[in-house]
């Protein structure tokens, strides 16, 4: 794994993976970090973007119109951060971002191996 091959993993995740949360937001999480998992060709650099995409592409259909209702003036900045930080301490988040990280590591395993046949 580089350093290139992990934020392009990384990047790639939130990119493929917050449209389809819209939608759905177990399989925009898993298909964003599946994908960003096999792009980054470790299972240390799996694992790291289970952990840091998961939370943020599965809350992103809650997250993103209470940016919008900040940026347009309807919702104050510290409500905002209170409304955010504490959707991050539900048990199910934790629950979802362990087996986020588990997925990460065997796509990222996956990835590897893939890189390394070519």
């Amino acid at each position: 794994m580089t350093k290139k091959s992990f934020l392009a993993g990384w990047l790639i995740s939130y990119v493929v993976g917050i449209p389809v949360a819209m939608v759905h937001e177990l399989a925009g999480m898993f298909l964003g970090i599946i994908i960003g998992s096999l792009l980054a060709a470790s299972k240390k650099g799996g694992g790291a973007i289970g952990f840091l995409t998961a939370p943020w592409i599965y809350l992103s259909p809650y997250i993103i119109p209470l940016l919008l209702n900040y940026l347009q003036g309807n919702l104050q900045l510290f409500a905002l951060i209170i409304l955010v930080a504490y959707s991050f301490l539900d048990i199910f988040i934790l629950i979802i971002t362990i087996i986020a990280i588990i997925t990460g590591i065997i796509f990222g395993y996956i990835g590897l191996r893939i890189a390394k046949r070519s």
